[in-house]
C-alpha cells in the first residue's frame, strides 16, 4: 500500500502565516502609500475613501480561509488555502489599494482568469467532501474533476448574474467599463451603444471564456496528475479537525495520509 503524506499541521501554519503575513504587510504599505498621495493631493477623496475600503476587505478576505477552518473544524489543503488567500489579494489589495485598474486596465481580464483557477481549486476541495464514500480510481478521479468544472463554471455564472443585475440598475455607473461603450442615453430608459451586440454581452461572454480557460489550465494537468497518482487528490481535501474536548488529536501528519 503506497501512502502520500501532506503537510505536516504545525509545518502547513508556519508556512501559511507567512503567506498571510507577507500579503497583509504589503495590504498596509499600500495604505501608506495611498495615505501619502492622498496628503499630497495626487488622489482625491472619493480615490481614497475606495482604498481605505479595500484595505479592510483584503484583511477580511485573505484571513478568511484560516477563519473559516477554526469556525468549522476543518483543514483545507494547502495549495486551496494559498488560492483563496491570493485571489483575495488580487482582487482586493492590487486591483483597488495599488491601483492596478488604473496601470494595466487589463486587470479584470485577469482576476476572472485567476478566478477560474481559484474555483477550480475550490471544487477539488468540495468533491473530495461530497465522494468520500467512494471508492478510489479513474471513476473517483473523472467524477471529481467533472463535478469541479461543474462547480467552477456555475461560481462564474452566478458572478456574471450578479454583475448583470447591478449593472441593469444604472449602466452609466457600472464599474465595469461598459458605460465606455454607450453613446447617447434615450428618454425611454435605453442607450445607443458602440457595438451592434451591445457592451453588455462583450464583457459577460469575455468574462465567463477566461473563467472556463483558468479551470481548464488547472484540471487538465491535474487530471493526468490524478489518474496517475489517485491519491494526490489529497492535497486539495478538506479534512475534518477533532474538537479539542473529543479525542486527542493524532501527532503531526497522521491525520493527513491519504492511500492509493
Amino acid at each position: 500500500m503506497k501512502h502520500i503524506r501532506a503537510l505536516r499541521p504545525s509545518r502547513r501554519a508556519v508556512i501559511l502565516f507567512c503567506i498571510w503575513a507577507a500579503l497583509i504587510l504589503l495590504d498596509i504599505a499600500g495604505l501608506i502609500w495611498n495615505i501619502v498621495r492622498h496628503q499630497n493631493g495626487v488622489i482625491d477623496d472619493g480615490k481614497f475613501s475606495r482604498a481605505l475600503l479595500h484595505f479592510f476587505l483584503t484583511i477580511a478576505t485573505v484571513s478568511a480561509v484560516f477563519v473559516a477552518e477554526r469556525l468549522f473544524h476543518f483543514r483545507a489543503g494547502a495549495p486551496l488555502a494559498v488560492c483563496c488567500a491570493l485571489f483575495a489579494f488580487c482582487g482586493n489589495c492590487v486591483a483597488n489599494v495599488w491601483g492596478m485598474y488604473d496601470i494595466f486596465p487589463a486587470w479584470d481580464m485577469v482576476l476572472h482568469s485567476l478566478s477560474g483557477v481559484l474555483f477550480a481549486a475550490l471544487g477539488l476541495g468540495v468533491s473530495s467532501v461530497l465522494l468520500r464514500n467512494q471508492p478510489e480510481g479513474r471513476r473517483k478521479v473523472f467524477a471529481a474533476v467533472l463535478l469541479t468544472l461543474f462547480f467552477s463554471l456555475t461560481i462564474g455564472y452566478l458572478w456574471e448574474i450578479f454583475e448583470f443585475t447591478v449593472d441593469t440598475i444604472d449602466p452609466a455607473s457600472s464599474t465595469q467599463g461598459w458605460k465606455e461603450g454607450i453613446l447617447a442615453s434615450n428618454p425611454d430608459g435605453t442607450y445607443l451603444v458602440s457595438s451592434r451586440r451591445g457592451t453588455a454581452i462583450l464583457d459577460t461572454m469575455e468574462d465567463m471564456i477566461l473563467h472556463l480557460l483558468g479551470s481548464l489550465v488547472v484540471l487538465i494537468p491535474l487530471l493526468f496528475v490524478f489518474l496517475r497518482r489517485p491519491s494526490r487528490m489529497a492535497l486539495f481535501a478538506f479534512t475534518p479537525v477533532p474538537r479539542k474536548r473529543g479525542a486527542p488529536e493524532a501527532p503531526d501528519g497522521q491525520n493527513d495520509t491519504r492511500s492509493e
